[in-house]
């Protein structure tokens, strides 16, 4: 009976390292930058699986759907719809909903709600996820078409 506890051990501490090394999403804190048209900033993510809190600090450079430069935060969530490969890198498609809010330079707020469609890649040695995103939707304060696009990179602390 030992000796079968033993071989079984033994299997186990070969194979467990060989199924840990398979790829996979990068889960907690994330913290990178973010840069884009209108917003460029400090990105965080907390990520639970294909579930994300996502949120960026920054300033809006303007764009032809503003009304001028401002300092902005955005807030919202995101999912991770499916998954598909290119030449055998797994990419994910996300599509979220996120708030901002702007503090215009020149006085006055703005506030803006977007739905975010996004594709994220997660590097496989390292916890790190690159990210380009678009993300159409209304200005609020006053009303108007609002649209933005960013590409950006994460490091999660928690691997």
């Amino acid at each position: 009976m030992k000796k079968v506890l033993l071989v079984m051990v033994l299997v186990m501490l070969v194979v467990l390292p060989l199924s840990a090394a398979k790829y996979d999403k990068s889960n907690g804190i994330g913290v990178g930058f973010s840069g884009g048209y209108p917003v460029s900033g400090v990105a965080v993510k907390y990520g639970m699986d294909d579930f994300r809190l996502v949120g960026t600090l920054g300033y809006n450079y303007g764009s032809a759907f503003s009304i001028g430069s401002a300092f902005s935060i955005e807030a919202g969530a995101q999912y991770d719809v499916t998954e598909f490969e290119i030449a055998e890198l797994p990419f994910y498609l996300n599509v979220g909903v996120t708030g901002a809010l702007h503090v215009r330079f020149s006085g006055g707020l703005g506030f803006s709600v977007n739905v975010p469609v996004g594709v994220s890649y997660f590097f496989e040695d390292f916890p790190v996820e690159v990210f380009l995103k678009v993300a159409p939707g209304i200005g609020l304060l006053p009303v108007r078409f609002d649209i933005g696009a960013s590409l950006g990179a994460l490091y999660y602390l928690d691997k």
